[in-house]
């Protein structure tokens, strides 16, 4: 949280450059940075003249180039940004050779997710590092890491006491667990929560009116039962969440993923909040065990993104042999 309330004060201090890579897996605050900026630049009431906004996937990169080669109009200067960038097929050579040598009187935005929807790092275009180079000689490269686990249930708070909203600390890890770490989502939901309970505290018991007393729950009481001598009931648990909607099998496994990865942390004795949370757990698993869990979700993350499987006998099948300490086999799978 330090890091980002710095390059945030820059933008409010007026510290800003002509050119910007935002770069990394946090597209929330990359957004609320890029919006910052533009912003601090460019006065509301000349935004229609001043500012282009393209996305990498469908840009056509001379008319983008050229809307940043441009003077402003009535104003000092124009701001031009273009998202999703890691989407950009072809043009590249235009856009590092403008980097080189930026427009002064433009304001360049570039955001880059190395990631895919999945959270899995993606290959980066050939052309990128000349692009980054480019840019760390003429302007800035910032990069916007996800918030550790306690930083994201701060900012949980923080946002919504911005938004007249007081959580507790047990309620901001709840709204967590139930949401997940997506920022746009949290972002929604302590939206709701605003328009409920401004200017009142909000504990848990608060929160089932928003998001639901089951889904609140579910996720943790999933995990909760996840341990050797109780996989009968957890996968009772695991069909019933399916049933009721009350998580998708994508989001069930990103869960699980980082349940397994924090006790396989836990497992290795490394240290802090997490790891201590993990350690009763992580002693009933063997560090194989751990593997094995790993291993099966991350399977049934490849074959959900093909679509060739139905999600949720895929999810089922990849528990079942987790709990069972078996890896699910492709062939078996695919059968």
């Amino acid at each position: 949280m330090t890091y980002y309330k710095k390059i945030f004060n820059d933008v409010e201090a007026k510290d800003i450059v002509s050119l910007y890579l935002l770069s990394g897996p946090e597209s929330f605050i990359m957004e609320e940075m890029a919006g910052r900026i533009a912003s601090a630049i460019v006065p509301d009431d000349l935004k229609a003249f001043n500012r282009t906004v393209a996305y990498g996937g469908e840009v056509d990169i001379g008319d983008f180039l050229t809307a940043a080669s441009s003077f402003p109009f009535l104003s000092n200067y124009r701001v031009c940004i273009l998202r999703e960038l890691e989407k950009l097929r072809g043009s590249w050579k235009r856009l590092i050779e403008y980097c080189q040598s930026p427009a002064p009187t433009s304001i360049v935005i570039l955001q880059y997710n190395p990631f895919d929807e999945w959270k899995a790092r993606v290959r980066s275009p050939r052309d990128f590092p000349k692009l980054e180079a480019a840019v760390k000689t003429s302007g800035k490269v910032i990069a916007f890491e996800r918030l550790r686990s306690e930083d994201l249930r701060l900012w949980v708070r923080q946002k919504a006491k911005r938004q007249g909203v007081e959580l507790d600390a047990d309620a901001a890890e709840a709204l967590v667990r139930s949401v997940g770490e997506s920022l746009f989502e949290l972002q929604n939901e302590i939206t709701k929560l605003s328009l409920l309970f401004e200017g009142r505290p909000v504990r848990v018991d608060d929160l089932a009116a928003v998001i639901g007393s089951y889904r609140l729950n579910a996720m943790f009481e999933l995990i909760d039962h996840l341990e050797p001598g109780r996989e009968a009931d957890a996968i009772a648990i695991l069909q019933r969440i399916l049933r009721s909607g009350a998580e998708r099998p994508a989001g069930i496994i990103y869960q699980l993923t980082r349940h397994f990865l924090a006790l396989l942390k836990a497992k290795a004795g490394a240290g802090g909040y997490a790891a201590e949370r993990s350690k009763r757990k992580a002693q009933q698993f063997t560090t194989g065990g751990l593997l094995v869990w790993l291993e099966n979700l991350r399977r049934a993350e490849l074959l959900l993104k093909t679509g060739a499987l139905p999600e949720e006998p895929l999810l089922v099948g990849a528990f079942i042999h987790a709990c069972k300490g078996e890896l699910l086999e492709f062939p078996l799978m695919a059968s």
